[in-house]
């Protein structure tokens, strides 16, 4: 029961860090305040977060802080569930990588990176004879290397997809489009709000941004419109 209770809390702890280590990458500052961790955004407090799990929120919390946090732990905490329950690889030196999902002769996996918490991400081919693996493509992002496993396994075909890149570029064209095209139509106009709008709902970082810009979290970058 010790044992359980053990491996319990250690798992937690490896979550709590990587979920931070994230939150930083993000622009967040983390401070621990007894047993609750403050976080915080170019000094404006947004939540604290509680043993349980659970997030109090501040008064001066930016909304759009709050889906974008709320949002990466639950990303976060899928990727360490999985990692946590996942069985480690067959092969020989790579007993430290579990296998996370296997489709088509591509696998996906993880290993924690030494004492930081840290996950790292692989998809690799499997070899003939499914004795090996090669061809590893590695990821510190758990979204990007999902994206590659289904890619790579033939899940989704990548020449019917977008990068985020080329996404942002297509927003960045289609409201050009709209603000300096007087040739459009009443409906074609509305086509492409659509498409910026759906745009802007797969990249929630696009509308995120132009609300830190508002609240001075982020500098004008001069994108948006």
């Amino acid at each position: 029961m010790n044992d359980e209770r053990g491996i319990a809390e250690e798992q937690q702890r490896q979550f709590t860090n990587g979920f931070l280590q994230q939150l930083h990458k993000n622009g967040y500052e983390c401070f621990y305040n007894g047993n609750e961790i403050d976080i915080s955004k170019n000094s404006i407090s947004m939540m604290s977060l509680r043993p349980n799990g659970d997030f109090k929120r501040y008064d001066t919390a930016v909304n759009e802080c709050i889906y974008e946090i709320r949002d990466l732990r639950e990303k976060v905490k899928e990727a360490y569930d999985n990692y946590f329950n996942a069985v480690p690889l067959e092969y020989e030196n790579l007993s430290r990588y579990r296998r996370l999902a296997a489709f088509n002769g591509i696998v996906l996996a993880a290993r924690m990176m030494n004492d930081s918490s840290c996950l790292e991400f692989v998809t690799w081919r499997q070899t003939h004879g499914n004795t090996g693996v090669e061809s590893g493509n590695y990821f510190s992002n758990y979204e990007a290397a999902k994206e590659d496993f289904a890619t790579r396994g033939g899940l989704v075909n990548r020449y019917k997809m977008f990068s985020e890149t080329e996404m942002k570029l297509l927003r960045q064209g289609l409201v050009f489009l709209g603000k300096n095209s007087a040739s459009l139509t009443a409906e074609q106009m509305t086509n492409v709000g659509k498409i910026i709008e759906k745009i802007e709902m797969i990249i929630p970082a696009i509308q995120a941004r132009s609300a830190y810009e508002a609240h001075d979290l982020v500098p004008e970058d001069g994108l948006e419109v």
